[in-house]
């Protein structure tokens, strides 16, 4: 079988093309699974930042890179201002069609514009739900934020060149609406949460929905989370958190919780930003009125074993986002086993079962969190119980054999339909 992927990122061929971003982990991880096991003809195609169009075939995967319309600076810088989304046409998608003859397209998230532009194209379509942005953009700017604020604490150069989060409210919601249109056009989807099945459902009754896991990177099974020895958890709590800059991501949950927490040491480790990142500034502007705070400690962008290796030093996996579909950070750190707290949002109860593999809290409420958080550190044991069966859901879950087989099962299905 024939199989043409539409994505964000150049999964395994990151490196190739200058991709430095982050995400698209499990994109990778499948990728590599499906090379392993030669189960069909496998071609991945995005949009990136070059002048050119260009093909690579590496390691038996056809990849077909999209140049973006072109613009120069001025003009990207005018399209921010207004908003205009650029991966909504190309000029180069008929050919990488004719080229690759594929009996099946996947396009993984609705982010971005691709279920515009195959409309009318190609029929054996499948979108895996990823973020889903209309209910993001409900929840974008968390509680005592609001657009003077933003703006207030934004940087000029942020606001002049339109990347500031106000800029980037405007964009998601744009994105949202052309991902309304999305589903509501296309029949084949999957997901893996309730929310997410709720939504595609509400949207489009009539559509096919699969229920389909994530795989997640490899280094994430081989490896397994120990509670941090000779550290004692009145002497000094270490706290992990992954994210990413967004700005709904609960960033200032973090720097509002911390000061309830004063009868312990506090170290709490935020992977996945640097300290002098924007929303930071932001964040701490408006929330800790630019207090130097030296419970946190930003570790930026770590790879894989590294940030193994720094998970290995907390004693609690804190995912504390106002709103998120089924974030792999939280499923990385239940397969490592770690005790995982997270906020009830969105499609996390799908993966966090409360009191037994992981602990809820509201979103937004950082009493209900810091209290969370009390109560496990003076009955660590019970957290301990967490996260043994957390790893046990999260191995069965992102079993690679069984998703293998469930992407299967949907492609022979679309295809056979």
């Amino acid at each position: 079988m024939r199989v043409l992927w539409f994505t964000n990122t150049p999964a395994n061929a990151s490196k190739t093309f200058g991709y430095t971003g982050a995400g698209g982990g499990w994109i990778s991880a499948l990728e590599l699974l499906v090379c392993k096991e030669q189960t069909y003809q496998l071609a991945i195609c995005f949009f990136y930042g070059g002048s050119d169009f260009k093909t690579l075939v590496q390691d038996g995967v056809t990849y077909y890179a999209m140049p973006l319309k072109k613009q120069n600076g001025i003009q990207r810088i005018l399209s921010r201002q207004l908003s205009k989304l650029a991966d909504e046409e190309s000029q180069y998608l008929d050919e990488v069609i004719q080229r690759f003859k594929p009996e099946v397209i996947h396009v993984f998230g609705t982010e971005s514009g691709y279920g515009k532009i195959l409309n009318g194209k190609f029929e054996k379509v499948v979108f895996h739900m990823q973020g889903l942005l209309k209910p993001y953009t409900e929840v974008y700017f968390p509680r005592g934020f609001n657009r003077q604020s933003i703006l207030k604490y934004s940087s000029l150069n942020t606001l002049i060149k339109g990347f500031s989060f106000f800029h980037g409210y405007r964009d998601l919601k744009n994105r949202a609406k052309r991902e309304m249109e999305t589903v509501k056009q296309w029949q084949y989807f999957s997901g893996r949460t309730h929310w997410d099945k709720n939504y595609i459902k509400l949207l489009n009754p009539q559509s096919t929905y699969f229920h389909c896991e994530e795989l997640l990177r490899p280094e994430f099974f081989a490896r397994r989370w120990a509670a941090p020895t000779g550290l004692d958890l009145k002497q000094r709590v270490v706290i992990g958190t992954t994210i990413n800059p967004s700005i709904y991501k609960g960033l200032d949950l973090i720097y509002k919780v911390i000061p309830l927490l004063s009868d312990y040491t506090i170290c709490w480790k935020v992977f996945g930003i640097e300290e002098n990142n924007p929303l930071n500034k932001v964040v701490k502007g408006i929330v800790n009125r630019g207090r130097k705070n030296e419970s946190i400690n930003f570790c930026g962008p770590l790879g894989a074993n590294e940030l193994i290796d720094a998970l290995n030093t907390c004693h609690f996996f804190v995912h504390p986002s106002y709103i998120d579909n089924s974030p792999n950070s939280v499923c990385e750190a239940q397969l490592l086993g770690m005790p995982v707290l997270s906020s009830a949002v969105g499609g996390i109860s799908t993966l966090v079962t409360n009191n037994v593999d992981g602990f809820l809290f509201n979103p937004y409420d950082r009493y209900d969190l810091a209290g969370l958080l009390c109560s496990l550190i003076n009955n660590y044991a019970v957290a301990l119980d967490a996260a043994n069966k957390a790893r046990e859901t999260a191995l069965k879950r992102h079993s690679p054999d069984e998703i293998l087989k469930t992407v299967n099962h949907i492609y022979n299905s679309i295809c056979n339909a």
